[in-house]
C-alpha cells in the first residue's frame, strides 16, 4: 500500500515551526529545556537544526489521559502546571503548531504521525474537532507545548552538534537518527506503516 509523503510545503512549515521554537527557547531558563536552552546557536546553526524533517517540540501526543482532560467539555484547569502560556512566543507557536497538525491529520494522517510521533487515536481526536474548537480547548493550557525527547540528552547532544553543523552528511545523519528514535517510540503496531511513509521524506539542503 502506498503512503503519501510530506510535500515541500509541509517541510517548509515544519522548518518554520522548528525555527520559531528554537528562537522562543533560546537562552530560556524554563525547566525541562536542558542543553537546548543553554546553547547559543548562531543564526545559521539555528536554521540548520530547524531543517530537521520532524517537529523538535511536542504537544504531548502520547499522553492520552492529558488530552482526554483537555478535550472534556467540563475539564478543569490544573492550576499547578497549567494556565495560559506565560511566554507570548510560545503561545503563538502553540496556535501555529496545532493549526498545522490539525490540517495535516485531516489531509495526510500518516505524515502527521511521522513528524510528531503521534498515535492513531490522537490524530483521530484532532480530526474530529473544528480548528476553532481545538484552539479554544488548548488556549488555556500552559503545560501543553514541550521539548521533544525531554529525557534523551544524547539525542539532543547530537542534534545540537552535528545537527546544526556545516557538514551536510553528518547533519542529515543526525536528523534522521533522531527521526528514527521518534518513530520507534510510536506504538509497535504502527511502526511499519510509519517507516514506509518516512522513506518518502527527502533530505534538505541548508
Amino acid at each position: 500500500m502506498e503512503y503519501e509523503g510530506l510535500t515541500n510545503d509541509d517541510l517548509a512549515n515544519i522548518h518554520a515551526l522548528n525555527r520559531a521554537f528554537l528562537i522562543a527557547v533560546s537562552g530560556c531558563a524554563a525547566e525541562g529545556l536542558g542543553e537546548i536552552a543553554r546553547r547559543r546557536l548562531t543564526d545559521l546553526q539555528l536554521t540548520r537544526l530547524a531543517s530537521a524533517p520532524f517537529l523538535l517540540f511536542s504537544f504531548r501526543e502520547q499522553d492520552d489521559d492529558y488530552w482526554r482532560r483537555v478535550l472534556e467539555d467540563d475539564s478543569q484547569i490544573d492550576l499547578i502546571d497549567s494556565g495560559n502560556p506565560r511566554d507570548e512566543k510560545i503561545g503563538q507557536l502553540q496556535v501555529a503548531g496545532l493549526s498545522f497538525l490539525w490540517q495535516l491529520v485531516r489531509r495526510n494522517p500518516y505524515a502527521a504521525r511521522i513528524v510528531s510521533g503521534a498515535p492513531v487515536g490522537w490524530c483521530d481526536r484532532l480530526a474530529g474537532l473544528t480548528l476553532v474548537g481545538l484552539l479554544q480547548k488548548a488556549a488555556t493550557r500552559g503545560d501543553l507545548l514541550r521539548m521533544r525527547f525531554p529525557d534523551e540528552a544524547a539525542i539532543w547532544r547530537r542534534l545540537l552538534e552535528n545537527g546544526s553543523g556545516s557538514r551536510r552528511q553528518a547533519r542529515l545523519a543526525s536528523h534522521h537518527s533522531a527521526l528514527q528514535a521518534l518513530l520507534t517510540r510510536a506504538p509497535e503496531s504502527q511502526y511499519n506503516r510509519l517507516s514506509a511513509a518516512a522513506c518518502r521524506i527527502r533530505g534538505t539542503k541548508v
